[in-house]
């Protein structure tokens, strides 16, 4: 197949020109490139192409683990132009076991989105132990899943195995005693509403703690959608603190940040007059928060974006405020969203988008072969409009009314076309 036309973008620069697709591979990528006889032909001009986004921090919803669920989220991910989605193992059954990891491999014929599985750190059926880490990496575990409340020698014994590995830790930040019952953020707002709230340094002080043990054992951490200016500034500050020892004891700052599109776009004032539909977790911020996130994101301090899915039925949101479950669902509208805000508004470059998107999340995974638009990687793509325009008409979305750009009108895993976009024959 040849996508013939388009203006093809990825972190390192974007050209006007042809990509040659064979055996779920990028074969070429030249200016003009002559079809074979017979070889399929997909004309994309006014289109951009770019790699497809990777998101590290999905969930089935309501958490139900089930093949129903994998299935409507892989399809609403690559909907949404995302080609790979790390599936977070909180969920029931968990996929931190052999079964669920099998289960996963099972579906991966079907899935339009890859659904990838890592392991939770700890058993659940005995806290007090890790899990058969070394099984589970085997079973296709891409990575080790621990929360910052982890025993100590725990955490100490999951980094070992992560660096015997080769796999990145992803850890959920947040000291549960703190924000205990709390519902939103801990503000103005809260105390006028009667809400309880959750602390931003529920998130801070573990934060800092598993800055410190990521940056001493040398292991590749991934924060998950951290929601404070002040935990992207303790982060920051331990990889700079690498930099003043002697080189003899410097180790490669591999820690990396992610904070949620939603974080960058909302703010906690939705939460007004109780809406549900803005109750996420970590809880949306003040203004002057979001507007501090989104200029670490422009630096290129905070390097990783999620959509955050985590969808709950109208069953779970559809109660008072405090009653109703924390989640949002709008991966579907992933990429337009990104697109929009930071490229259309804050007039960022494709090649930053892609970077952030695709190549900054591969390289955490070690994917060599993907993330970029380059002879012998992946055909992992997506075919956006960017003058294409979609209208949230959707009174249970905290986007209701919003308007997006950039849609997406293809999507390709290891070369396998997911939403039948028409094309030609030579």
């Amino acid at each position: 197949m040849i996508i013939k036309g388009a203006m093809v973008c990825d972190a390192n620069g974007e050209q006007r020109g042809d990509v040659r697709i064979e055996e779920g591979k990028i074969i070429a990528v030249e200016r003009s490139i002559m079809p074979k006889s017979g070889e399929e032909v997909l004309e994309a001009e006014n289109l951009v192409l770019l790699p497809g986004a990777i998101d590290l921090n999905t969930r089935v919803e309501n958490s139900t683990l089930s093949k129903e669920n994998l299935l409507k989220l892989s399809h609403k991910a690559a909907r949404g132009g995302i080609s790979q989605a790390v599936l977070i193992p909180d969920c029931k059954p968990t996929t931190s076991s052999e079964l669920g990891l099998e289960l996963l491999n099972a579906l991966k014929d079907d899935f339009k989105a890859q659904i990838l599985g890592i392991s939770d750190a700890i058993n659940a059926e005995n806290p007090k132990s890790l899990n058969e880490l070394a099984i589970l990496h085997k079973k296709g575990a891409k990575g080790i899943f621990a929360k910052s409340n982890i025993d100590g020698n725990l955490l100490r014994r999951a980094c070992e195995f992560a660096l015997m590995f080769d796999e990145p830790m992803f850890f959920s930040c947040e000291d549960e005693s703190l924000s205990a019952n709390g519902v939103m953020n801990d503000g103005e707002l809260s105390s006028r509403l009667g809400l309880p709230s959750i602390p931003t340094l529920s998130e801070t002080k573990e934060v800092a703690q598993i800055s410190e043990v990521a940056r001493f054992m040398g292991v590749k951490a991934i924060f998950l959608a951290l929601a404070s200016e002040r935990s992207v500034e303790i982060v920051c500050e331990a990889k700079n603190a690498n930099l003043s020892l002697k080189p003899s004891q410097q180790k490669i700052p591999n820690l990396f940040l992610q904070t949620s599109i939603h974080h960058l776009m909302l703010t906690e004032d939705l939460c007004n007059h109780y809406n549900t539909a803005a109750k996420i977790k970590p809880p949306l911020k003040s203004e002057s928060t979001r507007a501090k996130l989104l200029r670490r994101v422009k630096k290129g301090e905070i390097e990783l974006i999620t959509s955050l899915q985590s969808a709950k039925s109208q069953e779970q949101k559809d109660l008072a405020f405090e009653e109703a479950a924390f989640g949002i669902d709008m991966i579907e509208c992933f990429v337009p969203m990104c697109y929009t805000l930071f490229v259309k508004n804050e007039r960022m470059t494709l090649r930053d988008l892609s970077r952030i998107l695709s190549l900054n999340p591969a390289n955490v995974l070690g994917f060599q072969h993907k993330g970029l638009i380059q002879e012998d990687y992946d055909a992992d793509l997506i075919l956006i409009d960017p003058k294409e325009t979609c209208i949230m008409d959707n009174p249970d979305s905290p986007y209701n009314d919003w308007i997006f750009y950039g849609a997406v009108k293809e999507m390709f895993v290891e070369g396998k076309r997911c939403l039948g976009f028409r094309a030609n024959h030579s």
